[in-house]
């Protein structure tokens, strides 16, 4: 492993790239790690790489000086994505990086972390898939099932710093407040009571099912007279949406088509929102919009809402199931039954979920508390 002076360790670095590619609920939760490096480097320039669908996330982040974006999951799909993408690593060598953090700890961010030619190049030493063979210091941290994800990016942006030569300063007073996000994703809230639903996710056992999320709708509109029921999700989850409108006894409007900053915003504007282990549930989290996940083969321990910095309320019900949690792409059991959905009822989920909604709240009380 190539190492680095002591001289050169007492130095700042003036440019610093965080590599975080996705997915989009990961680059949520790294936000805070950035919001650290930040405190820690008050003059340095700190860029992000990124993968396209994430990336409004970042661009005009204040904590930002500038976003690459990448294009590596459009690359076989498009050769303008391809060249977009070259041309994307060719800019991150000419900023002429003096330190680079990669946050993913895979092949992928590794790869394009070297490949920026910074002298110095950190990531977790327990990087996968050979991944820290790449990186010039490796850094002892809390592996994925030892720490919330929050808490890990964080550690690694505190060992990085340590390793450069540059002590964490001491947490601001105060408590933890939100992540910070680009003012174009914000938006009021909804003058109606509104909940939104989300049906989907990347990983398939982290779905949770149209017919719960239905009942649960259908329950909560009974209570709240005029409540606005929205599914939303992306293009790949419009069947899902339609299969829970269909099923819900409510008025459902559903979405698959919106860009990131659209879903944003409704999130911004719900009262609250139910869902899965999945990125808009955390985005809704980091807006501050109350959110109750369900967690059914997920570990709200490394990835649950409230590991997210923030004072609005947020709840994970944790699948009981003896497999549970499983963390897998897909449920592991022989029938794919997913027994541990057998936990969430939806009367008990509505009853969680009925004090957020309530029209007649007092007008002092904080409608996000």
């Amino acid at each position: 492993m190539a190492q680095i002076a002591e001289d050169q360790l007492s130095v700042p670095p003036g440019r610093i790239l965080l590599v975080r590619l996705s997915a989009l609920g990961d680059v949520v939760h790294a936000l805070s790690a950035l919001e650290l490096a930040r405190r820690i480097w008050p003059e340095a320039e700190l860029w992000w790489a990124v993968e396209r669908f994430a990336a409004p996330l970042l661009v005009g982040h204040p904590a930002l000086e500038g976003v690459v974006v990448l294009e590596r999951k459009e690359a076989h799909r498009s050769p303008g994505a391809l060249v977009r993408t070259l041309s994307g690593l060719r800019r991150l060598r000419r900023l002429r990086f003096d330190a680079v953090i990669d946050l993913q700890g895979l092949l992928r961010s590794a790869s394009v972390a070297r490949a920026c030619g910074a002298p110095r190049v950190l990531g977790p030493a327990w990087a996968r898939e050979g991944a820290r063979y790449l990186y010039t210091s490796r850094l002892e941290v809390p592996r994925p099932d030892e720490a919330h994800a929050v808490e890990r990016y964080r550690a690694l942006v505190s060992a990085a710093a340590e390793a450069l030569g540059q002590p964490t300063p001491a947490a601001p007073p105060g408590g933890a407040d939100l992540p910070r996000l680009p003012a174009a994703l914000r938006a009021p809230r909804s003058a109606a009571p509104r909940l939104v639903l989300l049906p989907g996710a990347g990983k398939a056992a982290n779905q949770p099912p149209t017919a719960l999320l239905a009942a649960v709708a259908a329950a909560c509109a009974r209570e709240v007279p005029g409540l606005e029921l929205v599914a939303l999700g992306g293009p790949s989850d419009r069947g899902r949406i339609e299969a829970l409108s269909a099923e819900c006894a409510a008025a459902v409007t559903g979405h698959w088509d919106l860009d990131l900053a659209d879903s944003a915003r409704l999130l911004a504007s719900a009262w609250v929102v139910l869902g899965g282990d999945t990125g808009p549930l955390h985005l809704a989290r980091a807006l501050g919009t109350p959110v109750l996940g369900l967690f059914h083969a997920a570990d709200p321990a490394r990835t649950g809402p409230a590991g997210i910095p923030g004072a609005s309320w947020s709840e994970a019900r944790s699948g009981q199931a003896p497999c549970a949690p499983c963390c897998a792409r897909r449920c592991l059991r022989p029938a794919g039954d997913r027994i541990c959905l057998e936990a969430f009822e939806a009367e008990d989920l509505a009853a969680r979920l009925l004090p957020r909604l309530r029209p007649d709240r007092s007008a002092d009380e904080d409608p996000r508390a």
